[in-house]
C-alpha cells in the first residue's frame, strides 16, 4: 500500500508555496495562516525529565537528551522506552553520533561529554571540556575521529577520539585534580534556551538505568585544543562536513573553520543587519541555513559566501534545523515545524503541541521527523506527504510493520459498528477495504460472501500453499471480525475513537485491539510467508462483520459456502487478552452464554399516577423485582433449581495449576489490574469464579414510563430486565435455558397467585436465547505445544506462556470446531494486554505486542505442518 494522508493524525500540513524574500536582507511578513500539507503524527512519547534539548538516532533507537540530564532511549520499532541513560549532572544539551564505531556522544551542562555504546547502551568513557567551559551546548563529530565542542564560555574545543589513550592515565588524573576551580557552578540550572521543568520531575531510576560512572575512563580536552573566545557569546551550534566546521552563537556570527591539525579560522558570515543570536545551522548542497532568534532563516551560498535569501519562517526563535532529501525543516519556540523545498519555497507547516527545541530526520522508505518539545514530549511525524514533490531516487524498504500500521490506521477510520442500520454502509466499506488489501498482499482469492443480505458480509480470503501439491497440504482456518463496538461517550476518549493515534508505544482507536489489529497482524504474517515461498499450508480467512452483534448470519453463510473453506485442521484466532501486562498467554477455554429478557406487563396500556391509583392496580416493577431477587443469592450462587448439577468438578490438578499461575502472576505482574486490585478472597478464587464457575448477571432494568426520571409519582405499565448466564463444562445450553425459563415462570405464577384481585392483570413475556456454547481445548495437544513454542521463541521466554481461560464467550469458536469436526481444533492466540480497554473508551494495543503477535503467527504457521496433516 502507498502512504496516504489518512493514516495517523495529530496535526496537519498542506502543500502551498509561501513567498519568501529573495535577495532581501529583511524577512517578508509572516502569512496570517499557512495552509496545511499531509503529515501525520505516528507517536507521541513522554518522559518526566524536563524539556527535550537534543535528539539523535541509529538503526535501533532514538536518543533524547533532557533538561535534567537524562538521555531517554526509545526503540524505533515499538516506541517503547528501552533505557534511561544517567550521568550528566546538568542538562543534556547536545548529541552526536559516530556511526562507524556505533558511539553516541552527549554534551552536558556539567561541562562533560559522555560516550555511550549504542548497542549495549552502556557508558564508555567521559571527556572533560576545558577549564571553566561551562555547559557543552553543541557537538559535531568529524570523521574519522574528531569531536568538536561548542561551549557556554564562548570557546570552541576539539578532542581526538581515536588518540584518546595517548595521554597516560596518571597524568590525566593529576590534571583533573588541578581543575577544581570552575567559573561556572555545575549545580546551576541549564541556560535559558527553554522553560524550567515542572517541579518534582526527575529522570527514571529503575533497575538498569543507574548512574554508570564507576570505573569509567576519564579524558580531558587539552588546553592546546581550545580556541578561547571563538565567539562573543554562547556557541549554540556546531556542524561539520568534509573537514570543514561551521559554528554559530549568540553573537549572531557564523564562523567557518578548516580542520587542519586542529581548527583554523577560514572566514566569517555576518549579517549587515543585527540579529542577536544564531541558534541553529544546517547544510544542503552548497547552501548553509541558519536559524535566527528573530524567527527567520538565512540562506547562504558557501561558494560565494553571500546571503542569498532570508526565509520568513517563524514568530519566535528558530531553535533547530534538519535537512533530508533537499528539504529543510525548521522548528521554533512558536510550536511550529516548517518545511522548505529545494527551491526554497515553503511546503507548509506542522502545528505541534508546544515549543520545539530539537528535531532530526530519519530517511528510510518514508521520512520521519522526530521533534523534542519543551514540555518533555517527543513527537514522531511521518512527513512523506509534505515532501510529495521530492523525487525519491531509490526505493527503500520500510521498517517491519510500517505498511501494516498504515493499513490499520486506514481501517480504523471505518465506523464499522454492527447492529446499527445507518452504519451498515460503513461496515461494507470496511469489508471491501479488507478484501482489496488481501488481494494486494497476494491472496489467490478474496471476496465478500453472505447468505443473509440484511447482515454484514464475511470477508473471505485464501492463500494457497507455495510448497507441494495443494491437495496434500493441510488447511488453516483464520477467524476474526471487522465490526466493532460503538465508541460510547466520545468525550471520554483522549483522542478521536475512529482516528488511530499513537502515544507512548501504544496505538489508540476503536478496534485496534478488538479485533482489527490482530486480524491484520495475522494477515500480514501469512502474506509474508507466502511471498517468501515458505507457506507449506493453505490458509483461508473468514473475517465476519457481526461478531459484536451475536454473529447473526455467520453459521448460515459458512454452511452455504462450505466448499470455500475445505477441511481445516486448525482454527486460529486472536480475540482475547493476556492476564497481565508483560507475560504472554495462550487461551484454551471460554465460558458459554445465554441471554434472556424478562418482561412483566399489565393489561392497562399506560402509566398511572401513584397517588390516584396506587394500591388499586398491579405494579409490574414490584413483580419483576420479586423475580430478580430469586435468581441469585447474596453469595452469587445461582438459585435456579438444578443449575449446578452438571458443572464439571474441579480436579486437584486444576487447583494446583491455579496456585502456580497465581503465584507467578502475583510475583511478576504487580502492576496488572488483576493483581493491583487485590481481589477479596484472593486472586485464585477470583480467577476460578471468572473462568471455571457459572454465573448469572442482571444487566439493567427498564420501565415503560416516558416521563422524566425525576418524576417519582408514576406506576409504570411495564418493566423489563436484561439477564445473561455464563455456562461452563459440562452444562448444556438448552438444559440451562429451559431451567431458567421454568424457574422464572414458577416465580411469576406464585406471585400472581398470591395477589388480590386488581383492576388490571399481569402477564409475563420471557425470551431466553442460547448464544454461545462453552469451549475447552486440550492445552497439551500438539497444536498448543507448537503455539507455545512460537510464543516462547518470539518473546525470548525461558518457560512456556501462561495457559489461561476466559470468562467471556465467542460464539463462533465452539461452533466452528463442531462444524469442522472431527478434524479441527481451535487455538486462541491473544495479542492484547489486560489493560487494552476493549469495548471501553480509549481502547488501545501495544505496538510491540502487535508486531510480535504478527511474528508469533509467522513462526506458528511456518512450522504448523509438522503437527497437522491432511490425514484423518
Amino acid at each position: 500500500m502507498s502512504h496516504t494522508d489518512d493514516t495517523f493524525s495529530m496535526g496537519s500540513l498542506s502543500p502551498s508555496p509561501v513567498p519568501s524574500s529573495a535577495g532581501s536582507s529583511s524577512p517578508s511578513a509572516l502569512p496570517k495562516q499557512l495552509p496545511a500539507a499531509p503529515s501525520t503524527c505516528v507517536q507521541t512519547l513522554t518522559a518526566r525529565s524536563g524539556a527535550v534539548l537534543a535528539v539523535a538516532y541509529n538503526d535501533t533507537y532514538v536518543f533524547c537528551g533532557s533538561q535534567q540530564g537524562a538521555i531517554h532511549v526509545w526503540r524505533r520499532d515499538t516506541y517503547r522506552l528501552s533505557k534511561t541513560l544517567l550521568g550528566h549532572t546538568g542538562g543534556c544539551h547536545a548529541l552526536a553520533v559516530d556511526t562507524t564505531s556505533n558511539t553516541l556522544f552527549s554534551g552536558g551542562g556539567d561541562g562533560r561529554v559522555r560516550a555511550w555504546d549504542m548497542h549495549t547502551l552502556k557508558a564508555l568513557y567521559v571527556v572533560h571540556a576545558g577549564v571553566n567551559s561551562g555547559a557543552v551546548l553543541s557537538l559535531a563529530f568529524l570523521p574519522p575521529g574528531v569531536l568538536v565542542l561548542g561551549c557556554q564560555n564562548t570557546s570552541l574545543q576539539w578532542f581526538d577520539v581515536v588518540a584518546r589513550g595517548d595521554v597516560p592515565r596518571d597524568r590525566r588524573k593529576r590534571e583533573l585534580m588541578a581543575r577544581r576551580l570552575r567559573f561556572f557552578d555545575d549545580s546551576t540550572d541549564p541556560i535559558g534556551v527553554c522553560p524550567a521543568s515542572t517541579p518534582g520531575q526527575s529522570a527514571p531510576s529503575d533497575s538498569g538505568n543507574e548512574d554508570e560512572d564507576d570505573g569509567l575512563e576519564e579524558y580531558l580536552v587539552a588546553e592546546s585544543d581550545i580556541i578561547d573566545y571563538a565567539h562573543s557569546g554562547y556557541v549554540y551550534s556546531v556542524i561539520a562536513d568534509n573537514n570543514v566546521v561551521y559554528s554559530s552563537g549568540s553573537d549572531g556570527i557564523i564562523k567557518i573553520w578548516k580542520a587542519q591539525s586542529g581548527l583554523v579560522l577560514d572566514g566569517e558570515l555576518e549579517r549587515t543587519t543585527a540579529d542577536v543570536c544564531v541558534h541553529a545551522l544546517a547544510l544542503d548542497d552548497g547552501l548553509l541555513f541558519s536559524g535566527l532568534q528573530s524567527g527567520s532563516i538565512d540562506v547562504w551560498d558557501l561558494e560565494t559566501r553571500q546571503r542569498i535569501r532570508t526565509l520568513s519562517a517563524h514568530k519566535a526563535n528558530v531553535f533547530t534545523l534538519a535537512v533530508v532529501r533537499h528539504c529543510v525543516f525548521s522548528a521554533s519556540a512558536d510550536g511550529d515545524v516548517r518545511a522548505w523545498g529545494s527551491d526554497l519555497q515553503s511546503l507548509g507547516q506542522i502545528k505541534t503541541t508546544g515549543s520545539v527545541l530539537a528535531i532530526t530526520t530519519i530517511d528510510e522508505c518514508d521520512v520521519h521527523l522526530v521533534a523534542g518539545h519543551a514540555d518533555g514530549s517527543v513527537g514522531f511525524w511521518d512527513v512523506a506527504g509534505i515532501m510529495g514533490e521530492v523525487k525519491v531516487v531509490e526505493k527503500r524498504e520500510g521498517k517491519p510493520g510500517r505498511r501494516m500500521m498504515q493499513a490499520l490506521a486506514q481501517w480504523v477510520r471505518f465506523r464499522s459498528v454492527s447492529g446499527v442500520p445507518e452504519l451498515q454502509p460503513e461496515c461494507r466499506r470496511a469489508a471491501r477495504f479488507l478484501r482489496d488489501l488481501m488481494l494486494q498482499l497476494g491472496a489467490s482469492d478474496a471476496r465478500l460472501v453472505s447468505s443473509t443480505p440484511t447482515n454484514n458480509p464475511i470477508v473471505y480470503g485464501r492463500f494457497d500453499a507455495t510448497q507441494g501439491p495443494l491437495e496434500t497440504r493441510p488447511t488453516v482456518f483464520v477467524y476474526g471480525h471487522y465490526d466493532v463496538m460503538p465508541s460510547g461517550d466520545d468525550a471520554r476518549w483522549e483522542s478521536p475513537p475512529f482516528e488511530m493515534t499513537g502515544r507512548d508505544g501504544y496505538v489508540y482507536g476503536r478496534g485496534v485491539s478488538d479485533d482489527k489489529g490482530p486480524v491484520l497482524a495475522t494477515l500480514f504474517a501469512v502474506s509474508e510467508l507466502h511471498a517468501a515461498g515458505l507457506l507449506d499450508i493453505s490458509v483461508v480467512f473468514c473475517i465476519e462483520g457481526e461478531e459484536e452483534h451475536g454473529s447473526v448470519g455467520l453459521y448460515e453463510t459458512i454452511a452455504a459456502h462450505r466448499t470455500l473453506f475445505g477441511v481445516p485442521r486448525l482454527v486460529l484466532l486472536s480475540s482475547s487478552y493476556w492476564l497481565g501486562e508483560s507475560t504472554p498467554c495462550l487461551t484454551y477455554g471460554m465460558r458459554g452464554s445465554i441471554r434472556a429478557t424478562v418482561r412483566v406487563e399489565t393489561s392497562r396500556n399506560a402509566d398511572v399516577h401513584s397517588g390516584v391509583w396506587g394500591g388499586a392496580v398491579n405494579e409490574p416493577l414490584t413483580c419483576l423485582a420479586h423475580i430478580l431477587a430469586q435468581l441469585v443469592d447474596p453469595s452469587g450462587r445461582v438459585l435456579v433449581p438444578g443449575f449446578h448439577d452438571e458443572v464439571r468438578p474441579v480436579e486437584e490438578s486444576e487447583r494446583e495449576a491455579m496456585k502456580d499461575l497465581v503465584s507467578f502472576v502475583s510475583a511478576r505482574e504487580k502492576q496488572a489490574p488483576v493483581v493491583a486490585t487485590k481481589p477479596v478472597g484472593g486472586l485464585d478464587r477470583q480467577l476460578m469464579q471468572r473462568w471455571r464457575q457459572p454465573a448469572l448477571t442482571i444487566h439493567h432494568v427498564d420501565v415503560s414510563t416516558v416521563a422524566a426520571p425525576s418524576n417519582a409519582t408514576l406506576v409504570p405499565a411495564a418493566a423489563q430486565a436484561s439477564v445473561s448466564v455464563r455456562v461452563v463444562p459440562d452444562q448444556s445450553l438448552e438444559d440451562i435455558a429451559d431451567k431458567l425459563k421454568s424457574h422464572v415462570e414458577e416465580i411469576f405464577d406464585t406471585f400472581v397467585g398470591k395477589r388480590p384481585a386488581m383492576l388490571d392483570e399481569l402477564s409475563l413475556r420471557l425470551d431466553v436465547k442460547p448464544i454461545a456454547n462453552w469451549w475447552l481445548a486440550d492445552p497439551l495437544a500438539p497444536v498448543y505445544r507448537a503455539a507455545s513454542k512460537a510464543i516462547r521463541e518470539e518473546w525470548g521466554m525461558d518457560s512456556d506462556p501462561l495457559l489461561i481461560r476466559e470468562g467471556g464467550s465467542i460464539p463462533a469458536v465452539p461452533w466452528l470446531e463442531s462444524f469442522f469436526a472431527p478434524h479441527a481444533i481451535a487455538v486462541n492466540l491473544p495479542m492484547g494486554q489486560s489493560s487494552d480497554n476493549a469495548h471501553l473508551d480509549n481502547e488501545r494495543i501495544s505496538l510491540e505486542n502487535l508486531l510480535r503477535g504478527r511474528q508469533v503467527v509467522w513462526r506458528l504457521l511456518r512450522d504448523i505442518s509438522k503437527v497437522i496433516t491432511t490425514k484423518d
